[in-house]
């Protein structure tokens, strides 16, 4: 019997043994924006987030299967407290994709938290613990490269 080299199946009979594959489920991910910072005194400052994916993609998560209740964002992201400004949050499972959606032709960069500025992306990991800080993203439109590289 030939196969297909590239076939897509979730069953197949190989002989007298049927293979069944299921695909991993893929972490949800949260993406916000960061929306302004302030300066609270004592060498500390403030990240105001809001959601960053469109409307459509805004729902309502229920709590995931062992967790204690519905997920909340961490309030401290490295020395940097964060105050969340929505009512839901937007969930993907592929953020570079969803990215690219929201910002067009940009290249994505990831930097420190320590860094971060207006207009950042904020990326939260969904778990069974809760939400956790997966990383920060920064969107460099193709003027602002080109700009860096004749400073160099």
């Amino acid at each position: 019997m030939r196969v297909k080299r590239y076939t897509r199946w979730n069953t197949k009979k190989v002989g007298n043994i049927t293979l069944s594959v299921r695909p991993k489920p893929r972490t949800p991910y949260t993406i916000l924006r960061v929306e302004s910072m302030f300066d609270t005194g004592g060498n500390q400052q403030t990240a105001i987030l809001k959601n960053a994916l469109p409307d459509g993609w805004e729902i309502d998560l229920a709590p995931v299967r062992g967790a204690k209740g519905a997920p909340a964002l961490p309030t401290r992201i490295s020395d940097l407290n964060c105050i969340y400004t929505g009512r839901g949050f937007g969930v993907v499972a592929d953020v570079a994709q969803s990215l690219k959606a929201v910002t067009g032709n940009a290249k994505l960069a990831a930097i420190v938290p320590d860094v971060i500025r207006p207009g950042d992306f904020v990326i939260f990991r969904h778990g069974k613990s809760g939400m956790r800080f997966a990383g920060v993203l920064r969107a460099i439109s193709r003027a602002e490269e080109k700009k860096e590289q004749v400073k160099m």
